[in-house]
């Protein structure tokens, strides 16, 4: 994917730097020495952008944190004869077929590493970008816990939810934890996983110092969605915590997000659900990721790996809603359909959220089947921005952690915050349970309801403990709460380089 600048406060040029076979050890030639190019505001600036590029990768918010996850559970049917072989392994949940960051992301904590280490030290910093250079370390400390907690929850276990029995019983290990720079031979060296506990508690650290950087700034603080804010930093810490049962701490942080004076989102009204998706930026994302389809989006590269060739019918497209396609020039690998699980879940008639349904057939065959509309082409062909913290999520988050702690005055706010997001969906308000137990099970599925097809299934449903109830037509039945599959495995080759590094169990 070629780089593109994500708009921050000016735009300069960007650097590219090479991958490297293994991340958790960074090879120094592929760096960024001080020495070469951070020498100014300017050069960390540039490494930022590039850390940014990478949210963009098809296998993380390009494409595979956003849909892979509902593969993996039950929100998508993956047709192998249409997908190209596309998810298959992920839709039948085979041992290893599921997300594959670890590398990449080692790299890219290692420059956010490079600018918390050296943007601080810079002397003679020109006056009109000091604020710059505040920005850019704040960014810095939130890129870092992103990539550290999609680690951690990828190829480990949330803090409460630890297997008691099976392979992973009482297994505890997260992530590597590195939070200085590798930049030659001599700052290398062998690690091995830190604990969850300790993995969350980096991430958070992480979280919270970039909010008080941020809020340092004062009304010179971004509020746009395309980079982290003190807004988005707000969200994506109260979802940690609500991944951490730390649910007082989740609605702090629930709240803060949401507050209208640093939030850039608002909640659509009743018709919008569908129409948002198809504006830059989605008007309820909090942080979205940005294409600009001439550049990111050229030739094979989306027509072989972007959202909407993995969910959209070739050479057919969107004609209305629930009415079979009309024909189109887009040739796609197509095979990721609406489940009819997913399709049952929804309990009022009206809700808008099902205008993003719809029914056609494939250039490839006759058959109709349903498929997913969120990502549609809307920014060019085969383009789309990627919302991956909305305020319909962040305000579920809240609700949930308002069920889950104590008092009935908090289920009773946890039923006006979901009454409040199926008003503005046009769906029906009086079948919000009010007592405990239904209550909590029904934002779970007001989640799947809201949020399918953004990747946010299988992690609800893996860090809830409730295993997974495959699609009928996978013929997999369950999937075990404590099954090992529900973690990645650690690449071979950090395991070759580290013997001593703790493998997740069972591979």
């Amino acid at each position: 994917m070629k780089k593109k600048l994500i708009y921050i406060y000016i735009l300069t040029a960007a650097i590219s730097l090479a991958s490297c076979e293994k991340i958790v050890t960074v090879s120094p030639e592929n760096q960024v020495t001080p020495d070469v190019a951070l020498k100014d505001v300017n050069g960390y600036l540039a490494v930022l952008s590039s850390v940014y590029d990478y949210m963009q990768n098809y296998a993380y918010y390009g494409r595979d944190m956003m849909i892979m996850g509902d593969a993996l559970a039950d929100n998508i049917l993956t047709n192998s004869n249409l997908s190209g072989n596309r998810y298959v392994g992920q839709n039948t949940n085979a041992a290893g077929s599921t997300y594959g960051i670890w590398l990449n992301n080692y790299f890219y904590i290692n420059e956010c590493n490079i600018i918390i280490d050296g943007i601080p030290k810079l002397t003679g910093v020109l006056a009109n970008q000091v604020n710059l250079q505040t920005q850019i370390l704040a960014q810095a400390y939130a890129l870092r816990a992103l990539l550290y907690f999609d680690i951690a929850r990828v190829y480990g276990w949330e803090p409460n939810d630890v297997p008691t029995t099976g392979f992973d019983a009482n297994f505890t290990f997260s992530a590597v934890l590195r939070t200085t720079p590798v930049v030659d031979l001599a700052s290398e060296d062998v690690r091995n996983r830190s604990t969850i506990v300790q993995t969350y508690t980096q991430i958070e650290t992480d979280f919270l110092k970039a909010i008080s950087l941020f809020q340092s700034l004062g009304s010179l603080k971004l509020n746009q969605p395309y980079a982290f804010s003190e807004c988005s930093a707000h969200g994506w810490l109260a979802k940690v915590y609500l991944y951490w049962n730390r649910y007082a701490d989740a609605i702090t942080q629930c709240q803060a997000a949401l507050n209208p004076t640093i939030c850039p989102a608002v909640l659509g009204g009743i018709g919008t659900y569908s129409t948002n998706f198809n504006k830059t930026p989605n008007p309820e994302s909090l942080m979205e990721i940005n294409f600009v389809q001439t550049v990111e989006v050229t030739g094979v590269t989306g027509s072989n790996n972007a959202p909407y060739t993995y969910t959209q019918p070739s050479l057919f497209g969107f004609a209305g809603v629930g009415v079979q396609g009309t024909p189109n020039s887009f040739s796609t690998f197509g095979g990721q359909n609406v489940s009819a699980e997913l399709q049952a879940a929804f309990d009022s008639p009206n809700d808008d959220r099902k205008q993003m349904f719809y029914t056609s057939k494939d250039s490839r065959d006759a058959t109709l089947r349903v498929w997913c509309n969120k990502y549609d082409g809307h920014g060019g062909p085969y383009t789309d921005n990627m919302p991956i913290l909305r305020y319909a999520d962040v305000l579920l988050m809240e609700a949930e952690a308002y069920a889950a702690n104590g008092p009935q005055q908090n289920l009773a706010t946890a039923v006006t915050l979901v009454t409040q997001l199926r008003a503005a969906r046009n769906a029906t308000v009086a079948v919000v349970p009010v007592t405990a137990a239904p209550l909590q099970q029904f934002i779970q599925d007001e989640r799947r309801r809201e949020l399918f097809f953004e990747g946010q299934r299988f992690f609800d449903l893996k860090r809830q403990g409730l295993g997974i109830t495959k699609p009928a037509l996978t013929n997999v039945g369950t999937i075990a709460a404590n099954d090992y599959r529900l973690i990645a495995p650690i690449p071979a080759a950090e395991v070759t380089f580290n013997p001593n590094l703790p493998k997740n169990p069972n591979y």
